[in-house]
């Protein structure tokens, strides 16, 4: 039974980041599930729900798989009483983190649904994004107060906040290219370093005038 429902998950989570929950057939799911025609209602009582429990297992699989948010509450404690140079450190850590996880071939299917639920929010993807990148944008938005001097409320710490994790969440959704430009079938080590090395250095650029000595 709990085989079934976990099935019915993954499967609903691949597709609606694919299409949709309209675009989306509980016929479909099923099928690709191969569970009972049934199962969607008995576990979830229809599509809207199974969407929701989408959203959960998004939550739950980000918090296990992605070392941002395994350690935010780490990284959160260490940031208190951090000077610049600390801040700059734990900033790095978070976006190599975060670009790591984007890079990991069973992720493609979270850029995914993450970037349709930005350009076609659901009525639920708000709980989502309130629950878990919300703390992340806290985060990130403290270490730029950290290191520039700003207010952790001012607009512009907001809007640099945002510049920074979309260079690292676009990098994460081109990997198919990156892979094809590469002539690569998984992302190395080498590579992966590289890749944060240059999120370093765009980092620092962005920053660097709003620096207050």
């Amino acid at each position: 039974m709990k085989d079934s429902k976990n099935k019915l998950l993954k499967t609903a989570f691949e597709l609606f980041a694919l299409r949709g929950m309209d675009g989306v057939s509980t016929r479909e799911i099923v099928r690709r599930a191969g569970v009972n025609i049934h199962a969607i209602s008995y576990y979830f009582g229809g599509k809207e729900g199974l969407y929701k429990a989408v959203i959960d297992y998004l939550f739950d699989f980000m918090k296990e798989e992605s070392g941002s948010f395994i350690h935010l509450e780490e990284y959160l404690r260490a940031l208190d009483g951090a000077g610049r140079e600390e801040a700059w450190e734990l900033l790095f850590k978070v976006i190599g983190e975060f670009a790591d996880f984007g890079f990991v071939p069973k992720n493609k299917y979270v850029a995914l649904f993450l970037t349709r639920e930005e350009f076609y929010p659901s009525k639920y993807g708000g709980k989502f994004f309130e629950r878990l990148t919300g703390p992340l944008q806290d985060f990130m938005t403290k270490c730029i107060s950290k290191i520039t001097g700003m207010e952790e409320n001012d607009r512009k710490a907001v809007l640099l906040c945002h510049m920074i994790t979309a260079q690292t969440l676009v990098l994460g959704r081109k990997r198919n290219a990156l892979l094809k430009d590469f002539k690569m079938k998984s992302v190395d080590g080498e590579t992966s370093l590289l890749i944060k090395q240059m999120l370093r250095v765009n980092v620092k650029a962005i920053l660097k005038e709003y620096i207050k000595e």
